[in-house]
C-alpha cells in the first residue's frame, strides 16, 4: 500500500515529504487548534445572536427561535415565551 501512495502522489522522486513534513505537521496541528478554540466561540455567538434577533423588533419567530435553538416545545406554554425564557436564562439577565 505504501509503495503505492509514493508512486501515486510522486513522493519518492521529489521526496517531498522529508523535505516539507514539519511545515505540513505544524499546519495541521494549528487548524486542529484552531477549530477547537474556535468551536465554543462560535456557539456561544449564534445563541446570542438569535436570542438578539427574538427580542429585537421581532424578526424572527419563537418556532424559528425554538428550532434553531433546538429546544423542545412545551405545552402550556408558547414557543416565543419559552425561547425568551432560555435566552434570559442564558446571558444571565434573570
Amino acid at each position: 500500500m505504501s509503495i503505492n501512495l509514493k508512486k501515486t502522489f510522486n513522493l519518492n522522486s521529489y521526496e517531498w515529504w522529508r523535505n516539507h513534513r514539519r511545515f505540513v505537521t505544524l499546519g495541521l496541528f494549528l487548524a486542529i487548534f484552531a477549530f477547537y478554540v474556535r468551536t465554543p466561540s462560535s456557539n456561544d455567538f449564534k445563541v446570542r445572536d438569535i436570542c438578539g434577533r427574538l427580542n429585537s423588533s421581532y424578526q424572527i419567530t419563537g418556532e424559528e427561535a425554538m428550532e434553531k435553538l433546538k429546544l423542545t416545545k412545551l405545552k402550556d406554554f408558547d414557543n416565543r415565551e419559552t425561547a425568551n425564557y432560555y435566552c434570559e436564562r442564558y446571558l444571565g439577565i434573570r
